[in-house]
C-alpha cells in the first residue's frame, strides 16, 4: 500500500495542495516563509513520487507471494523500480538542464542588447545600482525596471521611469532590483519553470511558478523599504501600476497596508514545510522499508 499512497500523496501535492495555496492571502505577510513550503511542496512532490515508483514492484513481489521475493523476480523489480524512479529525476534533472543552458545563452544576449541601447549620458548621472550590477538606461515612454542576472548583471530602467520617479523612489527601485540579484531569486524562479515543464500534461499547473513569482515580487519589496522606505516604494508601484496588472496592484495593497512580518505565522509556515517533506518519510517509507527488506531477505 506504501505505493499507492505515494502516489496519492504525489498528486494531492501536484494538484489541490498548489491550487489552495495559491488561493490563500497570508503568504503575502511572509513571503519567505511562503516560498520556503512552496519548495517543500514540490520536493516532497517529487520524492513521494520516486518513492512510490520504487515500491510498487516490491509490493507487487510482496502480493504474489514468498516464491517471487528471490532471484530472477526480484532482480527484475529492482531493474523496473530504478528504471521508473531514474526516469523520473533524469526528466527533471535534464529539462533544468537544458532550461539553464538556454536561460544562459538568452540573458547574454540580452546583456549584449542592453548594452548597445544604452543611454550612457543618462546612466552616468544615476550611478551604480549596486556592488556589482551596471545600470542601463533605454528610451521608452513607459516607466519599467527590471534587472538580467548573471556574472555580470544590469539593472534596467527606462527613460519615463528616471523622469516619473522621485529620487527617492528611484532608490527604492533600484534596491528592489539589486534585491533580486543579491538573493538570486531567478534560481528559484529556474526550479519552479523546470518542475513546470518536467511535470506531466495532465497534472501540470502553473499556479506554483506565478505564485513564487509575485512572492519574490513582495521579498524584494520588503528589502527595497527597508532600505528605503515605505512611501517610497508605494510611490514607485504607483508609478508602474497598468490597467489589469493585478499582480502590481496587489503588492501596492500590500506595501500601502503594511501587512507583513508575522513571526509567529513565519514560524509556523516553516515547521509546515518541514512535515510536509519529513512526516511522508516516517509514516509511510520506513514502515514500507521495515515490511520490504525483510522480505527480501536482508534483515
Amino acid at each position: 500500500m506504501a505505493s499507492v499512497w505515494l502516489a496519492v500523496l504525489a498528486l494531492v501535492l501536484a494538484g489541490p495542495v498548489p491550487s489552495a495555496l495559491a488561493r490563500a492571502r497570508w503568504p503575502a505577510r511572509v513571503p519567505r516563509a511562503a516560498i520556503v513550503l512552496w519548495q517543500a511542496v514540490a520536493l516532497a512532490a517529487v520524492l513521494a513520487a520516486v518513492g512510490s515508483a520504487l515500491a510498487a514492484p516490491e509490493e507487487l513481489l510482496r502480493a504474489l507471494g514468498p516464491q517471487q521475493r528471490t532471484g530472477t523476480p526480484l532482480l527484475v523489480a529492482v531493474a523496473v523500480a530504478a528504471t521508473i524512479a531514474g526516469l523520473i529525476v533524469l526528466r527533471l534533472a535534464v529539462v533544468l538542464v537544458l532550461l539553464g543552458v538556454r536561460t544562459r545563452r538568452r540573458r547574454a544576449r540580452h546583456r549584449d542588447m542592453l548594452d548597445l541601447l544604452d543611454r550612457a549620458e543618462r546612466s552616468a548621472t544615476v550611478g551604480s545600482p549596486g556592488a556589482r550590477a551596471v545600470l542601463r538606461v533605454l528610451d521608452g515612454a513607459v516607466p519599467f525596471a527590471y534587472c538580467v542576472p548573471g556574472r555580470a548583471p544590469r539593472v534596467v530602467v527606462t527613460e519615463a521611469a528616471l523622469d516619473t520617479l522621485a529620487p527617492e523612489e528611484l532608490r527604492a527601485v533600484l534596491a528592489h532590483e539589486q534585491a533580486h540579484l543579491d538573493a538570486r531569486h531567478d534560481l528559484v524562479r529556474e526550479s519552479f519553470v523546470a518542475l513546470h515543464q518536467a511535470f506531466p500534461v495532465l497534472v501540470r499547473s502553473r499556479q506554483a511558478r506565478d505564485a513564487v513569482g509575485l512572492l519574490l515580487e513582495m521579498l524584494a519589496d520588503d528589502a527595497a523599504r527597508a532600505r528605503s522606505s515605505d512611501t517610497a516604494m508605494a510611490g514607485a508601484l504607483e508609478a508602474f501600476v497598468v490597467t489589469g496588472d493585478t499582480e502590481v496592484a496587489a503588492r501596492l495593497e500590500r506595501v500601502r497596508t503594511l501587512r507583513c512580518g508575522d513571526r509567529r505565522l513565519a514560524t509556523g509556515v516553516y515547521l509546515t514545510a518541514a512535515a510536509v517533506v519529513v512526516v511522508p518519510t516516517v509514516a509511510v517509507v520506513i514502515p514500507w522499508l521495515s515490511a520490504a527488506l525483510p522480505a527480501a531477505g536482508l534483515q
